[in-house]
């Protein structure tokens, strides 16, 4: 058994802080849930185990914490890592053999990225498990993954969407929870590092040579960039997901923006029933010279 690290308090504070804040707003752990948590082994998953389990005796109810790490080829030597370190802390851990790195062989065209059908067979067999044994399952994720999330759904998707701190799976059977979503990648990584944790190295993954040229790097690289200039951009882009104003934005199914009347007009006429028939053409004629309608 590996000897107990002593753990940073004072950085360790300000996460659990965080942690414990995003978790009061939104409800994430309740009492009396059952915590999922799979351990990829990643900075990320071995931070947020340790912090689930502090956060345990800091909390005024109870619930329990249960992680797994899925066998996907990861060195047997990084796998005794790992249950080393789960162990002195304490932390139930446990491994689960998995098919994913053959079946991934076998359906990915050779020379094409593994990444997207290892990462959805990885979340299928956690989605199962967690539902069979009636478990709220933790993701990693953490605030420059929202951020650059928004970024990529912004630029390559034109959506603007990013990550909720707790949802429901598509198809109801699973709700899934992200409790470092306020937490940035840099005191993650030095809260790993401080707290020696067994972090398996990109080399130890099949897709790693794909990591570099993703889009999800390139964002990180221009929010990086913009930090560089400007050091709140991040904080703001994330606070942004939560304050939104959709009067100022275009979607109509969330404002009625066709129902929109000054007060004179509510004055003229209630209903104002000619509006609802002018055409592209009619309101340019009308004063609307400088719309937008295609023809």
């Amino acid at each position: 058994m590996a000897k107990e690290i002593a753990r940073p308090p004072k950085l360790e504070k300000k996460l659990l802080q965080k942690v414990g804040w995003l978790n009061r707003r939104y409800n994430l752990i309740r009492p009396g849930d059952k915590i999922l948590l799979g351990v990829s082994g990643g900075k990320d998953s071995l931070t947020l185990a340790l912090l689930l389990h502090r956060l345990r005796a800091r909390v005024p109810f109870d619930f329990t914490l249960d992680t797994i790490t899925l066998d996907q080829g990861i060195p047997p030597e990084d796998v005794r890592r790992i249950e080393s370190w789960m162990v002195a802390r304490g932390i139930p851990w446990r491994l689960m053999p998995t098919n994913i790195q053959e079946t991934c062989e076998a359906v990915v065209p050779e020379g094409k990225s593994p990444c997207s059908a290892c990462a959805r067979f990885r979340r299928g067999i956690l989605y199962d498990v967690a539902h069979q044994e009636q478990a709220v399952l933790a993701l990693g994720h953490h605030a420059d993954d929202a951020v650059e999330t928004l970024l990529m759904n912004i630029f390559f998707t034109g959506k603007l969407q990013s990550m909720p701190p707790v949802l429901l799976a598509d198809d109801g059977r699973n709700r899934l929870i992200r409790p470092m979503l306020y937490l940035r990648e840099r005191d993650i990584a030095q809260y790993a590092e401080l707290c020696e944790a067994p972090i398996v190295g990109p080399c130890s993954c099949p897709g790693a040579r794909w990591i570099s040229s993703s889009q999800r790097k390139k964002m990180k690289d221009l929010v990086r960039l913009m930090e560089g200039e400007f050091p709140e951009t991040g904080q703001h882009l994330l606070s942004a997901t939560g304050n939104i104003k959709v009067s100022n934005l275009m979607d109509h199914n969330l404002f009625d923006f066709s129902s929109l009347r000054c007060s004179w007009e509510k004055e003229l006429s209630p209903e104002l029933p000619w509006k609802e028939g002018v055409s592209c053409r009619g309101s340019r004629q009308l004063g609307g010279g400088h719309g937008t309608c295609e023809e």
